[in-house]
């Protein structure tokens, strides 16, 4: 029985040709994800299947010789029909599949069960899905862990999206400043680092049988890495708002005291990584009127800077008043900025001679994103910096 089609065919398949992954040589990443569903869920077919317009086509496969069918053939076209796991213990009881020529022939499909690969968290554009030739029925645990690969499919499919739509970015810009053109080598570097850390993990979890705390160990520095990768995207993201639409802020009063004690909170574990002292010394309310989402990222951006750049032993202060308007304030004893440096520091993809130095991460964004954002809300940020003493950034906004 052929699947019907999903409500939102044409938008998914946009979403499928824009990840321009189709008919593309075997990638490790996606051939792990198709090796780990076949262990873990103890069959001999593991796939990495993505549905096309007429096409069932295998990024990733084990077990199996063929690159794809048509697409009225293919189980994963049901699964795409919606966004749960599906699975069949008996296609030969199944009247969606009996007739089907996979379940007829001699080495016949009997069991399958796939979970949805979903992009821009509504589209369906294939899955990750396990094969056997013998009736059975998946354990919850297996279920959970196919679901959980389906996902880490899809962000590789977004990372690939996002990395390719950076360098289209970079093309242009490049034209505009000379500091632009390191920009695609600096956010290849930035995407590869934290990738090849996972890659590195994800195989030695594949190689070895690690006890729980080990493995948790492992998944947690995975995690890590995956939460730096989508910090760059939201990054370079807002950077394209901001050239194309402008920064649009949801305004409302909040408290800049409430939200030092959040975001040192929330750098405190890098701080204590770097041997750092991370200081919040704003005691009473300062309210101010601001987006608090967009605040909060700002200050993330000048709290995690310090951090890079103040060495073991240093201290860091976040401070915030309201003495003449709400200010923040960010102290730091780290290596300071250079006079000829400090005009520019707040340019799209400056790095300091201080920062190559110290081979820093980062592609040069931060600091512009922190002045486009305290500019929508009518503030002023001053930077005051001694190379060698420390620097401060002052952060002014408008009274509530």
């Amino acid at each position: 029985m052929r699947a019907p089609l999903p409500e939102d065919e044409p938008t998914r398949l946009a979403a499928l040709h824009d990840a321009r992954v189709l008919d593309t040589a075997p990638e490790e990443d996606f051939d792990d994800i198709a090796l780990l569903a076949s262990e873990i869920c103890g069959t001999p077919v593991g796939l990495v299947s993505l549905v096309d317009s007429d096409r069932q086509w295998f990024k990733a496969k084990v077990g199996l010789e063929m690159d794809g069918c048509h697409r009225d053939l293919a189980f994963c076209a049901h699964t795409i029909t919606g966004h749960e796991l599906l699975e069949v213990p008996d296609a030969a009881q199944d009247p969606r599949f009996l007739n089907n020529p996979f379940v007829l022939q001699d080495d016949s499909i009997r069991f399958y069960a796939g979970a949805p690969v979903v992009l821009d968290g509504t589209l369906a554009v294939g899955t990750v899905c396990v094969v056997d030739h013998e009736p059975r029925e998946l354990t919850p645990a297996q279920r959970r862990a196919l679901r959980s690969l389906a996902r880490h499919a899809a962000v590789q499919l977004e990372l690939r999206r996002y990395a390719r739509k950076a360098g289209e970015i970079a093309d242009r810009l490049r034209q505009v400043d000379r500091m632009k053109d390191s920009f695609l080598a600096t956010v290849s570097h930035e995407l590869r680092t934290p990738l090849s850390s996972i890659r590195g993990y994800l195989e030695m979890l594949l190689d070895d049988d690690f006890d729980a705390e080990t493995s948790r160990r492992f998944l947690s520095v995975m995690q890590r890495n995956s939460d730096r990768l989508l910090r760059l995207i939201d990054d370079l993201l807002l950077v394209a708002r901001l050239t194309e639409d402008g920064l649009q802020l949801d305004l409302a009063e909040v408290d800049l005291a409430e939200l030092a004690h959040q975001v040192t909170s929330a750098c405190r574990p890098l701080a204590e990584h770097k041997e750092v002292k991370l200081r919040d010394r704003t005691e009473s309310p300062v309210p101010a009127r601001g987006d608090a989402k967009r605040l909060g990222q700002a200050l993330n951006h000048l709290v995690v800077n310090a951090i890079k750049f103040t060495g073991a032993s240093g201290e860091i202060a976040v401070d915030a008043n309201a003495e003449n308007e709400p200010e923040l304030v960010i102290t730091d004893t780290g290596v300071g900025i250079a006079a000829d440096d400090l005009p520019h520091v707040f340019d799209r993809f400056f790095r300091s001679a201080s920062a190559d130095q110290m081979a820093a991460p980062g592609p040069g964004l931060g600091l512009a994103i922190v002045r486009s954002i305290i500019d929508a809300h009518h503030g002023t940020i001053r930077v005051h910096s001694e190379p060698g003493i420390g620097t401060t950034v002052r952060v002014t906004l408008p009274k509530v």
